[in-house]
């Protein structure tokens, strides 16, 4: 439609289907099909032939304003839709505490081509803040240490990661993570099944803290091994404390970019293992 009115238009100001089509760069029975067809469409004439002259109707005269305006919002709105697919596109990321420092390096240096036109926002939270982000539509990508499930939340295994017993073995304070981490699912799982109740329990909310007081000497905890160095005393545990970590996405998530980035570490998850 828009051709047909950008026809029109060149027409009634050039009173001419020649000049019009050298000026759009068309054949000139372009120029008369689409005069035609838009005839056709407000089901009135628009110019009368008179020798080599073209004259606007009474019917063309009063629709040439209304066409400009048309026009006009055509191309302002093709502008702006222009500028908007110039903008860069915000993507947040939640990351678990265990992946944030050890995992999320790696995939962020590898999609560093992807993220030029990306505004990128990493939040750290636990595994099921993270998963409650995806599922509200707060958080675009997520990076997990729970094996969370739910029909609207797609997943895929992105790195393995092996738990350790770690810190003084005598000690009879316990530092654990929070409530809905990933490794304070691990952690009650260990007391369990080797039946410890320990005299104190010391909550805290990140794993660089946890590694902090275990180097100088105070209690003992799980935890992953990535965080572990010579200077901490740990014992390996068995396959049952080897963990997945896992990138999660909504479903229906439908941002071009999101779902590139998404694919991209599909195809190169080989490279976080």
């Amino acid at each position: 439609m828009f051709n047909l009115l950008q026809t029109f238009i060149a027409v009634y100001e050039t009173r001419s289907f020649t000049q019009a089509a050298n000026q759009l760069f068309i054949s000139q029975p372009t120029v008369t099909t689409h005069i035609q067809k838009l005839e056709n469409e407000l089901q009135t004439q628009l110019f009368v032939r008179q020798g080599k002259q073209v004259i606007p109707t009474a019917m063309a005269q009063q629709f040439y304003p209304q066409a400009q305006s048309i026009q006009s919002e055509w191309l302002n709105t093709k502008r702006a839709l222009t500028q908007v697919a110039k903008q860069n596109v915000r993507v947040v990321i939640g990351v678990s505490h265990s992946s944030a420092t050890t995992l999320l390096p790696q995939i962020l240096l590898s999609l560093a081509d992807l993220l030029k036109n990306v505004d990128l926002s990493v939040r750290m939270l636990n595994s099921e803040q993270v998963f409650d982000g995806i599922q509200n539509h707060h958080i675009h990508i997520g990076i997990i240490e729970k094996p969370l499930s739910d029909q609207n939340i797609s997943s895929f295994p992105l790195a393995s990661d092996q738990l350790v017993h770690a810190g003084d073995f005598t000690s009879s304070t316990w530092l654990i993570r929070e409530t809905g981490s990933g490794i304070y699912h691990f952690t009650h799982e260990y007391l369990e099944l080797n039946h410890i109740h320990p005299q104190q329990l010391i909550e805290m909310d990140n794993n660089d803290i946890i590694v902090a007081q275990l180097k100088t000497g105070l209690g003992q905890s799980i935890i992953s091994s990535r965080f572990i160095d010579e200077s901490i005393p740990y014992e390996t545990l068995g396959p049952e404390f080897n963990r997945e970590f896992y990138m999660v996405n909504h479903v229906n998530e439908t941002e071009p970019v999101v779902l590139q980035l998404i694919d991209y570490v599909k195809k190169h998850v080989d490279t976080f293992k």
